[in-house]
């Protein structure tokens, strides 16, 4: 016996090459796909990540530029303040709602501010004068009258009817929900809901009204062209040249006596309220402020703050 040829390696037969091959490249495949399946995890949380970052820049972006505005607003409304309050009559700002610029950190703002006693208040008009102002919006006589009585019902704290007014059960005829306050409107856009009350009419309106001023009549000198209407319906040459003499223009000024617009820096401001408009743009944003705010004469606290918006 030849022990040698117990000692040679046995040769694989080729039933047992058949049988592991395909094994072998199911390996591979399943290693292959696991690989890629792993590749495109890492690619998908790596875009994610990037969005992520992305986002969250663009929110810390967005809130630095609303920090900058809200700053920058809060800054018009103070310095307007300071330019109604200026004791310098050349320095002193209009309050007849033109409009002035104030720069903020190098952003060029747009301030106007008005003086609510050149508007009329809905609380203390007459309706005579609340009539007026109707009719100069395009109204007929008949549709300024019931209106004007529903407005004055609205006030009013008796509980009495006018003529064309508007009682509890006429606006829930009209399947309104609510019926008249019965005590002084609180708010101009309160006035929305009087009965008959228009979204257009109420646009044009707007300008000309407060609930700040306390006042039966309003001041001339700083009303806004849609109040002038009420006080002067015929005349609205009348009306131009006010406008034209608080811009400076001499014939105007020479034919009034006086230039409107301003207040007389010798006048006490404590207790008058005005509207201060404030608004610019950052890129395509724009950002607007709106308050109204009650003058005090004290310097410890300059005003009271009467809305804002």
């Amino acid at each position: 016996m030849n022990f040698a040829t117990n000692f040679l390696p046995s040769k694989p037969c080729s039933k047992g090459r058949a049988e592991l091959e395909p094994g072998h490249r199911g390996d591979r495949g399943w290693a292959l796909v696991s690989v890629l399946w792993t590749l495109s995890m890492l690619a998908l949380m790596a875009a994610a990540t990037e969005a992520l970052t992305v986002t969250s820049y663009r929110i810390e972006q967005h809130a630095m530029v609303e920090a900058r505005a809200q700053s920058a607003l809060d800054a018009a409304i103070v310095r307007a303040v300071l330019g109604i309050a200026d004791t310098r009559p050349q320095e002193r700002w209009r309050v007849d709602g033109a409009g002035q610029t104030f720069v903020f950190e190098s952003a060029a703002l747009n301030i106007s501010v008005q003086d609510e006693l050149g508007r009329i208040d809905l609380n203390t008009a007459s309706s005579s004068l609340i009539r007026q102002l109707l009719l100069a919006t395009g109204l007929s006589l008949d549709q300024a009258n019931a209106l004007s009585d529903r407005i004055f019902d609205w006030r009013s704290t008796s509980g009495l009817k006018s003529l064309n007014g508007g009682t509890d059960a006429d606006y829930q005829a009209a399947r309104l929900a609510y019926g008249p306050r019965h005590g002084p409107f609180q708010t101009v856009d309160e006035l929305k809901l009087v009965l008959g009350m228009t979204p257009q009419l109420f646009a044009k309106l707007r300008p000309a009204l407060t609930v700040y001023s306390r006042r039966a009549m309003f001041d001339p000198n700083v009303a806004p062209r849609e109040a002038l209407q009420a006080l002067y319906p015929n005349d609205p040459q009348k009306i131009d040249q006010i406008l034209r003499a608080r811009e400076g223009d001499p014939n105007a000024v020479l034919h009034l006596g006086y230039r409107p617009g301003v207040i007389d820096s010798q006048i006490p401001l404590g207790g008058r309220a005005f509207s201060i408009s404030a608004g610019f743009t950052i890129g395509r944003r724009t950002f607007k402020r709106y308050a109204v705010v009650e003058l005090t004469g004290d310097d410890k606290r300059p005003y009271f703050v009467l809305a804002w918006q």
